[in-house]
């Protein structure tokens, strides 16, 4: 059988035009870099980037009941969230491994949408469908009504209210509706970065014209368009997990060091059993990160070593240009307390590393 063709965002076109590398990313065309990838993050870091993350998946639960189903599913407290708020949380299996790490956006009282990574749109929506039965609720993939744009960085939102007024008292992890161009649009203040951001949900008709419109916005304060390589970077150095290396379904959330987004208060809640038990059982490997010299750069799958003892593998891993440091992140028991002096196997030698506590990298407020 023919592979099925790599499917391209409603933002190709003008990506292409501005110079992007493109790379293929959970079965789509996304941009890579455009002038560079060191060069974006330093524009994240410093001015403001632009990206394209239309891939990303948009699932729609509403109905009498969507609250109650989704606090069933989901680790965080969905019912604690106002209309307005947008919640971090993640979709465990029964056995307490990672099917996604997501936002839930609380439209109205008994209205949710979504955000789930690109790479597990299908899987998740399969298993919330799966555990329907019973629920008065409705479930759709809205995924492609909407294409996302994420503007990221210290001049974002001086950027955004050029266009955008509106959305200047906009708090963290909140979002409003506006009409732009008699259509409506979700703009939320979150981001993948570790740095002061919005998110853009639009009709994919109108894409490029925000798109063109944000850059020329942007010009005067740096802004650039900023692919995939500057936003793996980015979230690497603000500690971000991604999903397939610091989670996935044989890695939970507890294991990745994101308990606090477990609302351990609700009584029930898929998976809550078994990562409770990996919760009390000092056994559980846990993430960390460490630092190295730029000539020993932490790659996924790299054996961490403590007193010349292995402990686990690397899970990320690269170059920082903010730190100008190498980071990785490890999966490891035991774990070492920050400021240990560790290895990394590379090559048939070992090279020195250090634990440190995450994030590597935190914005000035």
């Amino acid at each position: 059988m023919a592979p099925s063709p790599e499917k391209k965002t409603p933002l190709y076109e003008s990506c292409l035009q501005a110079g992007a590398r493109f790379t293929e990313f959970a079965g789509w065309q996304m941009p890579l870099q455009f002038a560079g990838i060191l060069q974006e993050v330093h524009a994240v870091r410093n001015h403001a980037g632009l990206f394209d993350v239309s891939h990303m998946g948009e699932l729609l639960v509403a109905g009498p009941e969507a609250l109650s189903f989704l606090d069933r599913m989901l680790t965080n407290n969905v019912a604690t969230v106002d209309s307005g708020q947008v919640i971090y949380t993640f979709l465990c299996n029964p056995e307490g491994g990672t099917i996604d790490d997501l936002l839930v956006y609380r439209i109205g009282q008994q209205e949710f949408l979504l955000v789930v990574n690109a790479i597990n749109t299908e899987t998740v929506f399969s298993f919330l469908q799966s555990q329907a039965t019973g629920y008065e609720i409705e479930l759709r993939d809205y995924s492609p009504l909407f294409a996302l744009l994420a503007l990221q960085g210290p001049a974002a939102a001086a950027i955004l209210t050029r266009l955008f007024p509106d959305v200047l008292p906009l708090k963290t992890y909140r979002f409003k509706k506006l009409l732009w161009q008699n259509e409506e649009l979700i703009i939320s203040r979150t981001g993948y970065t570790g740095e002061d951001g919005f998110e853009i949900f639009i009709p994919p008709t109108l894409a490029a014209t925000l798109w063109a419109d944000l850059l020329r916005a942007g010009e005067k304060d740096g802004l650039v368009p900023a692919g995939l390589g500057a936003r793996d970077l980015l979230r690497l150095e603000a500690g971000l997990p991604l999903y397939g290396h610091e989670l996935s379904t044989t890695i939970s959330p507890v294991q990745a060091g994101l308990e606090r987004f477990i609302a351990w208060e609700k009584p029930d809640f898929c998976g809550r059993s078994p990562l409770l038990r990996e919760k009390n059982d000092p056994n559980t490997p846990r993430r960390i990160g460490l630092i190295a010299d730029r000539s020993a750069i932490p790659r996924p799958g790299m054996t961490v070593y403590w007193d010349q003892q292995p402990i686990g593998q690397i899970t990320s891993g690269s170059y920082s240009p903010t730190l100008e440091k190498a980071l990785g992140m490890a999966l490891v028991h035991p774990v070492p307390p920050p400021g240990t002096p560790l290895s990394l196997a590379m090559r048939g030698t070992f090279r020195p590393a250090e634990c440190v506590q995450l994030p590597f990298y935190k914005r000035k407020r």
